[in-house]
């Protein structure tokens, strides 16, 4: 009678074993097949925020400078404004046109904000996730100084700017690139944490800055 207790109780055990297995690999294979589509969430947000009404500017990638394979078509800053400034409609009132693609840069890096605080929390981050951060900032970087100087030359065409606008937009671009600056931070020392959970004699944590404007 014992015996078939034992018996009993060791079947129990082992059914709870097998059972209480399966209820928790699928929470942890649901997180694993939710971290794809937050990725690439957060990269077309990004793609967003780099998306121009202007062609973009080529940069010259390490590896054509060793090679000296430089490409003669790249757009340099200043043909990228003169083209976003010629394209810019109707004339006689283009600054507000301007206002509008500017804010909407603007609305494209705080969605991005959003998204990436988010991904903040993700079991599945990587240094794709701060990169892709780091690129969009940039391209505000870039971008304000378009926006900005595309309107200097619309107020020397004799085309009305407000000057109060202007410094909205100039002013929304700081602290958009703060914001995200700050954000990528908080991903480069969420992946810090997670290698340090996971080997026992971690490296020193690196400092990150991203938020210099």
């Amino acid at each position: 009678m014992k015996r078939g207790l034992q018996i009993g109780r060791s079947l129990a055990v082992v059914y709870l074993f097998l059972f209480g297995g399966c209820a928790v690999i699928p929470l942890k294979s649901e997180a694993n097949l939710r971290a794809p589509a937050e990725r690439d969430m957060l990269a077309d947000a990004a793609l967003a925020v780099e998306t121009a009404p202007w062609p973009k500017q080529a940069s010259l990638s390490f590896v054509s400078r060793i090679a000296g394979a430089a490409d003669d078509t790249r757009l340099t800053r200043s043909e990228a404004i003169a083209i976003y400034v010629e394209d810019l409609q109707p004339h006689g009132a283009r600054f507000r046109q301007l206002v509008v693609d500017a804010r909407a840069n603007l609305h494209a890096a705080d969605r991005l904000n959003r998204v990436a605080r988010t991904a903040v929390f993700s079991p599945r981050l990587s240094m794709n996730d701060v990169v892709a951060v780091e690129g969009a900032i940039k391209s505000l970087r870039q971008n304000r100084q378009i926006y900005v100087a595309a309107a200097k030359q619309l107020a020397k065409a004799g085309e009305p700017v407000d000057a109060v606008q202007l410094r909205a937009i100039r002013d929304g671009f700081k602290v958009a690139i703060k914001e995200l600056g700050q954000t990528a931070d908080a991903l480069a020392d969420q992946i810090e944490r997670d290698r340090s959970e996971t080997y026992a004699a971690p490296k020193r944590p690196y400092v990150n800055n991203y938020s210099g404007t």
